[in-house]
């Protein structure tokens, strides 16, 4: 099932045209910023936790898709604060690894005494955002003990049945809250794949069959306490544990076709590589309020978190049936941690203006390992790696948030920020290396009400991306069994970010209508370079010498496109208590290859994205049901994303298909759900054409083209939810 551009259109609009009124109703505060959902809106409903509440309101559906797949903040740089944003009593949750998706699922819906989604700026909270903000104020008299439950099972096509369980408690004693949870889950992930070689002449020369198991058990404890006290002061501190355990076993059954170096015609070869990786995580973090009577309110923020990831990767080869026999061995480790300490004061003068002036410090220490062995156990001398990479950053800001009339807000910002990078290198006895960096970061967010349906929100930011360390350092590709090597010498992407939205919310509440365009200039942009091995080039030599692909700055980049976002009711057609919503981004990247010196995409960055949602709530029966469809990347020559290094091009478009998956859930024995999902329903595969040149890609020599169709098991998962 693949839906075309057309489809989709049709489908939008048709539903854009069948809204009406339903028997809920949601207020509006102001004019536009804020509509408030009471509780009273959720009752027919019948949700068990907030995750079950928020999928009932129109326009949450895209924020809800990406909380459930996504970690909050392990590539945000410092806390962060723009973007879409869920606050608990108009605070973020106090820490960088949580998954939202869990925490919303861990909150009792009954606890929840009303639901505000702010659009745009609004002052007073712990973000700034161009979108949307959706803030979840909790009762103050809710019930001292509470617990949410969850047992069930997941199975993959041709697999096994695994179990999962997750439970959380909260309770209260007197003014202080807590909370402590954990989630138990076996997974299994099952792929294959399928690749075609053809040489430079365009013979295909070798056929490879691959597949692709990994299990996975993991364990995640997660605690919290809250703390109010009589004076007004609020301490929250939060803990998370988090143990992984994956095993992964890959069996490459590779037809030789044809003569390919060492292999004769109809040689059949055999690649078994077994993976074995054990991460490990754990994170601390907490904030504290206090309201001065006549200086403003006081917030600091911290967080503490250290993760582990050992890799034991090994590779065995066997000739027509022969016994296996090991080819390769590699051992990689990475450990990353993060000090993250925020303060501000915010006053509020005039009745207008509120200022907050704070500072933020961040220590950011990352480790890298990394060491090959060949057949006869020799370390490969290329391979080997041992550093470690440390930042220091310290930022101060000042934020105004300026109410200049009833329906205009004015948010600006001004952000210093100083950072020191140091590099260690534990096998070579070298100076650390050392750099310093400093960067002023401005930022406006003006918010304009029409009326009481439409706002246009504009936005101008400079940002600075947080650099991943362990590109500093060498590392195993396992897939292809080369090493990559690393640059110590990166710098962060510096990027100018510019944004108009004009956002239609409908009256009675029937849904909501957002179009952004957007526009992001880049400079210091990382891809990859290459590095020359052997000899040193000369302008006789340069031509013919081997480059070994690093990442890299490349010059500058520009991003630029727009976004839709859209959610509608369905009752004219029959349909109570329906809702479909949608997402569409085109985006155009441009960037200079440093290879070929000609205009390029940004890699590995899709033309086209969209995702269709749509859920059904039958309360009379208690059903729901609904459906997700997911694309990125269209397929053909401008849709899908395209890789680019010294010696490869990789298109990722040969085969993209439309992800989908569907669940039906129903009431069983007072308040519990039984629910069963299916994901992948669609089987979609994915690929890409690969072509690999002989020497540097601007030689023009193609030594050979791979064509790969990737397929994913469908997953299968039963499970049943209360709480007491």
């Amino acid at each position: 099932m693949v839906l075309s551009k057309k489809s989709i259109i049709v489908l939008t609009m048709a539903t854009l045209m069948s809204t009406t009124a339903l028997s809920q109703e949601s207020e509006t505060e102001g004019n536009s910023s804020t509509v408030t959902y009471q509780a009273d809106y959720f009752t027919e409903f019948k949700p068990v936790t907030l995750h079950d509440m928020l999928r009932s309101v129109p326009g949450t559906a895209a924020l809800l898709a990406r909380a459930d797949e996504e970690l909050t903040g392990r590539r945000v740089r410092g806390f962060g604060s723009a973007g879409d944003q869920i606050l608990i009593d108009g605070k973020r949750i106090a820490g960088k690894t949580n998954s939202l998706g869990l925490q919303l699922k861990r909150i009792q819906a009954k606890s929840v005494s009303h639901i505000e989604l702010i659009r745009g700026t609004k002052a007073g909270l712990d973000v700034q955002s161009e979108g949307l903000i959706i803030n979840v104020v909790m009762k103050e008299n809710a019930s001292k003990s509470n617990t949410v439950w969850t047992v069930g099972g997941e199975y993959a096509d041709g697999g096994k049945l695994n179990p999962l369980a997750k439970v959380t408690h909260t309770g209260e004693l007197e003014r202080l809250k807590y909370s402590v949870g954990v989630d138990f889950a076996l997974e299994e992930t099952r792929r294959s794949f399928n690749d075609t070689f053809f040489d430079s002449s365009g013979t295909q020369y070798q056929d490879n069959m691959l597949s692709n198991i990994r299990d996975r058990e993991k364990i995640f404890i997660n605690s919290g306490i809250e703390y109010s006290a009589e004076n007004g002061d609020v301490l929250r501190l939060n803990g998370q544990l988090e143990f992984d355990d994956q095993d992964t076993i890959e069996i490459d059954n590779q037809d030789h076709l044809a003569n390919n170096g060492s292999f004769i015609s109809g040689d059949a070869y055999q690649v078994v590589r077994t993976q074995a990786h054990r991460p490990f995580h754990w994170e601390f973090g907490g904030d504290y309020q206090h309201r001065f009577e006549n200086a403003g309110l006081l917030k600091t923020l911290f967080v503490i978190n250290h993760g582990k990831h050992d890799f034991d990767t090994s590779f065995e080869g066997a000739l027509n049936g022969a016994t296996l026999a090991t080819t390769a061995n590699n051992l990689s480790s990475r450990t990353h941690g993060e000090k993250i300490l925020r303060s501000s004061l915010t006053n509020t003068f005039a009745e207008v203006h509120t200022l907050e002036v704070g500072a933020e410090v961040a220590i950011n220490d990352v480790g890298v390992s990394n060491s090959t062995t060949d057949a006869t156990g020799t370390i490969i001398a290329s391979s080997l790696n041992d550093i470690d990479v440390q930042e220091k950053r310290l930022e101060g800001f000042v934020s105004h948030n300026y109410a200049i009339a009833s329906n205009i807000s004015l948010q600006s910002s001004l952000n210093v920020e100083t950072s020191k990078i140091t590099q260690t290198d534990n096998l070579n006895d070298v100076p650390d290396f050392s750099r310093n960096f400093t960067y002023f970061k401005p930022r406006m967010n003006l918010r304009y009400d029409v009326d009481g349906q439409n706002q246009v929100r504009i936005t101008a930011e400079r940002k600075i991306s947080q650099l991943d360390f362990g590109a500093f350092g060498s590392s195993f590709d396992a897939e292809d069994g080369e090493t990559d090597g690393g640059n110590g010498e990166l710098r962060p992407e510096d990027r100018l970010e510019f944004s108009i939205t004009y956002e239609n919310r409908f009256a009675d509440d029937q849904g909501s209508l957002s179009v952004k365009g957007f526009y992001n200039k880049i400079r210091d942009h990382i891809a990859k370079i290459g590095v020359y091995t052997g000899p040193a080039p000369t302008p006789d030599n340069i031509d013919q010498l081997v480059t070994k692909p690093v990442p890299g700055n490349i010059g500058d980049a520009k991003e630029y496109g727009v976004e839709v976002n859209g959610s509608w009711r369905l009752a004219a057609i029959n349909l109570p208590n329906a809702i479909i919503s949608g997402k569409y981004i085109l985006r155009e990247t441009e960037t200079t290859d440093p290879f070929l010196l000609v205009m390029r995409p940004i890699e590995y960055k899709q033309k086209h994205e969209w995702l269709i949602t749509f859920q059904h709530d039958l309360t009379d029966q208690g059903t729901s049901y609904g459906f997700n469809i997911t694309n990125k990347g269209s397929s053909g020559p401008s849709g899908g994303s395209v890789g680019f290094r010294t010696d490869v091009i990789e298109q990722w478009e040969k085969t993209i298909e439309p992800k989908a998956s569907a669940y039906v859930e129903q009431k069983v024995f007072g308040d519990m759900k039984l629910r069963f999902d299916v994901k992948n329903i669609l089987k979609a595969k994915t690929g890409y054409d690969l072509t690999k040149y002989a020497g540097n890609i601007s030689l023009g020599v193609v030594n050979y083209n791979e064509l790969r169709a990737a397929s994913y098991a469908r997953v299968f998962k039963l499970s049943l939810q209360g709480s007491f």
